[in-house]
């Protein structure tokens, strides 16, 4: 295109300018026509985002059908959000016109599908087999381009980046532990199981913990070099310019990518402007139209992982499972980062934690967790931590004052109890980043070394206890949210308690009510009175819902979403409005309708279903949400 302007310039150079002018206008306006809609980026993205808003504004709205009943706004476009239409002579009114425009649609559907299996079967073997390399080709070809226009674009940034990273992981390298795994227990005897907010039957002495894994005094000693290794020739800070602003990160890839469209669609929903990063881990999991189109819309962008690394950096580890969480805080391109695991959703938007208490000044923020913090004492041996005998600490709500027994992690220097629980985390890389580094050196040779040491095989084992100890070891600053999560869920027709989620509380509501506390007490002591204690309770900010996941295809299929009688159900139960502030279920259902339904988006999570599919079990799940409102408002 500048080769053709550029000769047409020279060829009427002595017409005058004007006249090239109009012809370059011209040019550039038949460009435009031709060139921009064959694009998936700015048109297609814009239309996104427009939808996106309008069903923002009318998500609450309700319209009267033809037989004077008042419907959903979902259920007025049932028939088109499976790309029928009918002629409005022809148009059934009232509750049956969506389902009698699906049934049609549906068997219409059927006898698609009939006819390419049929063709499908008569097809060769080796011709099936070449249109499979030639999409998967095809694929790979595309992800080549856009990760070239992405160095491009990001060029300078991702070179300082790859090579902070190269050089740290030099240093996890050579403090590469050297002894074998830790798997020596002193019996096939397991930590107790044992919630935090309940009795227990067992102080979790320093004798205790240490009656579970074993290590030699030789084995400790080389694990203590290795990690003095590390931690002396960790670098002070990131270099400059490849971090900076505020935003949110999620792990992402394969059936994650819907969790976490869900979440950001959510988030979107609740006015939050933060950015987004999704680390998708690999080439395999990248989904082109959702990275290109769908989360660009949203405000959202995908990471590739491999590709932010770079080659050299990846060839020195293989990643897996729990180590993504703390590699896709280091590659995202935020100083300050809340990261959500892909099936966690704000309940409010979380933007302002970032700008107040305690943040600002303590740069790490971990919640809670169920259980009993149960890490050896060998750990603190291996990172040089001193304990000492002071109390500092005496159990959940202080019931534990009276006992003669103090539990370890009650000493000063232990890492405090609770466990953690890591669907949410917050850290500042200014602050953080050789905290943020030992953890993912925790992580690293976390399988076989310590997540062992800090888990001992107990619940939960993983990358969640590794931010915080990382932070105690190095000696920094941190703040874990003194709320106890709430468990969400339902009873069942047996009586039984199905847990289906957690509830974690807002830090600034949580440190400003802790502060209020102290006053309370300070005063209460200078009166020589006891004063009544305050009965508020932060909000709830972030439903995890890790169990099960919110997807629409596997809640059907393994039962979830319907009692042991067949007829579904809520699966957090009534009251959660109360909880939450709103109908957090139905919204979410209804999110789910407007990203498949309206938006026809797939995904490989949806295991080979098309829209339409997925979408008849929204609308079956959202009817039941909808007639069952009331029962959510109750306790």
């Amino acid at each position: 295109m500048n080769i053709f302007l550029y000769r047409l310039k020279r060829a009427f150079h002595k017409r005058g300018t004007v006249l090239v002018v109009l012809l370059i206008v011209l040019g550039l306006f038949a460009y435009q026509l031709v060139v921009v809609p064959q694009g998936t980026g700015t048109i297609a993205q814009q239309r996104v985002g427009e939808e996106h808003q309008q069903h923002g504004q009318s998500q609450q709205a309700e319209v009267a059908a033809g037989d004077g009943e008042t419907v959903p706004f979902y259920k007025m476009n049932r028939g088109k959000a499976h790309g029928g239409e009918q002629h409005q002579d022809q148009q059934p009114h009232g509750k049956q016109a969506g389902q009698q425009v699906y049934e049609a649609e549906k068997e219409q559907e059927q006898q698609k599908q009939q006819l390419r299996e049929s063709q499908q079967q008569q097809q060769p073997q080796g011709e099936k087999q070449a249109q499979v390399d030639t999409l998967t080709g095809l694929k790979n070809s595309r992800l080549k381009e856009l990760l070239l226009m992405d160095s491009e674009t990001f060029g300078r940034r991702a070179a300082a980046a790859q090579k902070f990273y190269n050089a740290v992981f030099d240093i996890f390298l050579k403090g590469k532990p050297s002894i074998g795994k830790l798997n020596k227990y002193k019996t096939e005897d397991r930590i107790y199981h044992a919630g935090y907010d309940g009795p227990s039957e067992i102080v979790f002495t320093e004798e205790y913990l240490r009656g579970f894994l074993q290590l030699s005094g030789d084995e400790v000693s080389s694990l203590k070099q290795s990690h003095a290794t590390v931690v002396e020739n960790l670098p002070k800070s990131a270099p400059g310019g490849i971090y900076k602003g505020n935003g949110i990160v999620y792990v992402g890839g394969g059936k994650f990518n819907w969790l976490a469209l869900l979440s950001i669609k959510s988030l979107r929903s609740l006015g939050s402007t933060l950015p987004v990063e999704v680390v998708i881990p690999s080439e395999d999991e990248y989904e082109i139209d959702l990275c290109t189109r769908i989360f660009p819309a949203l405000d959202a962008k995908c990471i590739l992982l491999p590709h932010a690394l770079g080659d050299t950096a990846t060839s020195k580890f293989q990643f897996k499972g729990y180590q993504y969480k703390a590699l896709a805080i280091m590659v995202s391109s935020f100083e300050n980062v809340l990261l959500l695991d892909s099936d966690n959703i704000p309940a409010h938007a979380p933007d302002y934690l970032f700008e107040n208490e305690p943040f600002k000044s303590s740069g790490l923020i971990t919640w809670p967790d169920f259980w009993r913090r149960a890490t050896s004492p060998m750990f603190y041996e291996i990172a040089n931590i001193e304990v000492t005998n002071e109390r500092v600490r005496f159990g959940y709500d202080d019931r534990d004052k009276d006992l003669e027994e103090v539990s370890f992690h009650d000493r000063k220097g232990t890492i405090p109890d609770p466990t953690s629980e890591s669907g949410q985390l917050m850290i500042s890389k200014r602050t953080h980043s050789r905290e943020l580094l030992l953890a993912l050196y925790y992580n690293l040779y976390g399988p076989d070394y310590y997540y062992p040491l800090l888990s001992q095989g107990s619940d939960g084992e993983g990358d969640k206890e590794t931010f915080l100890a990382a932070t105690v070891a190095l000696g920094s600053p941190s703040y874990q949210v003194k709320k106890f999560l709430n468990a969400f869920g339902h009873f069942n027709l047996e009586h039984d308690f199905v847990g289906c989620g957690m509830g974690q509380y807002d830090p600034v509501e949580d440190y400003n009510l802790e502060l209020s506390k102290k006053r309370r007490e300070q005063l209460s002591k200078d009166l020589d009175q006891d004063l009544p204690p305050l009965a508020k309770d932060p909000r709830i900010l972030f439903v995890h819902a890790n169990f099960p996941k919110l997807n629409p295809v596997t809640l059907k299929e393994e039962g979830k979403v319907f009692e042991s009688n067949g007829e579904r159900l809520r699966l957090y139960g009534p009251g959660m409005a109360k909880r939450v502030g709103y109908d957090f279920e139905l919204i979410q259902w209804r999110n789910m309708h407007f990203l498949v339904c309206e938006l026809k988006i797939e995904l490989s999570a949806f295991n080979g279903q098309d829209y339409s599919t997925v979408c008849k079990e929204i609308l079956d799940q959202l009817d039941h949400l909808e007639r069952t409102v009331k029962d959510n408002e109750r306790d």
